[in-house]
């Protein structure tokens, strides 16, 4: 089996509001910051009693990735081939004379056995939340707006925003992507088959966070700066920092990613010669 790996990205999603309208959002639904429920409308703050505490620019990562696979084999297969009337008791075919059989089907009917030659082609993509694991059903639309590669993902980091690492590993994702197109086949030979990692892309979206208070609570809401959605958030951490996030750590895809959950060393050891050559 040839498998090829394709290149590694990591991409940051462009902000399409500004980060007064931003704000301009996340004011407007300061006073939902505190909940919901009955209770919570009885106990609802004013807008003017709700204090803004703190804001901080989120990079939330989730996975782009593409797979493809390709096969082509032989296999014998007998072809069952009635006859044009009831009379018909035999044919030729190619010189070679075939009996009608009555006991193959409802009406004579003969045996030909034939070479199928065969190709059969597959492809799945996937987009996945780096912290949940869930499909992000948005993000197709998302990957096709302004956007920039990143070669250092330390020069994502900057005054006010917090890279976050997801939490799904890369080998994870694609190894989900991977068995979708590798399929058994039902071959006596086959002739070529080959699986390509089409996509391997890691997207940053960025998501500014705003913290509110209200008498002795605290609400957080955030806005997504591409799409302008907002929602309910998770508070504004401090303590100690996040580990630096390397290329090595985002990507782990080696020769384990199919090798994992297929059986056999030949795939491996293609896939393992596959990625050393990547690096070179």
């Amino acid at each position: 089996m040839e498998i090829q790996l394709g290149e590694e990205r990591l991409l940051l999603l462009e902000e399409r509001l500004t980060r007064d309208e931003v704000e301009r959002r996340a004011m407007d639904k300061r006073a939902g910051a505190f909940g919901s429920g009955l209770g919570s409308l009885l106990q609802r703050p004013k807008a003017d009693e709700v204090t803004l505490v703190s804001r901080q620019r989120r990079l939330m990562p989730f996975w782009y990735v593409a797979a493809s696979s390709h096969y082509v084999y032989e296999r014998t297969r007998d072809y069952v081939v009635p006859g044009s009337a009831p009379e018909v008791a035999a044919v030729t075919i190619d010189g070679r004379r075939h009996e009608l059989d009555q006991s193959i089907g409802t009406q004579r009917a003969f045996r030909l056995t034939a070479l199928e030659h065969c190709v059969d082609d597959f492809r799945s993509e996937s987009f996945t939340d780096g912290i949940s694991g869930a499909e992000v059903p948005e993000a197709p639309a998302l990957i096709t707006g302004p956007k920039s590669e990143i070669e250092d993902p330390q020069a994502l980091a900057a005054e006010e925003t917090s890279v976050i690492p997801p939490e799904q590993r890369a080998s994870f994702v694609v190894r989900q992507t991977l068995a979708q197109v590798m399929k058994p086949v039902q071959a006596d030979r086959i002739l070529e088959e080959s699986i390509v990692l089409e996509k391997a892309e890691l997207y940053y979206r960025p998501v500014w966070v705003f913290e509110f208070a209200w008498r002795d609570k605290h609400g957080v809401i955030e806005v997504d700066s591409i799409t302008g959605q907002t929602a309910a958030g998770k508070p504004i951490a401090g303590g100690p920092a996040r580990p630096m996030i390397t290329r090595d750590l985002l990507f782990d895809i080696g020769a384990d990613t199919v090798g994992l959950f297929v059986p056999g060393g030949s795939i491996a050891v293609k896939l393992a010669k596959a990625a050393i050559d990547k690096k070179k």
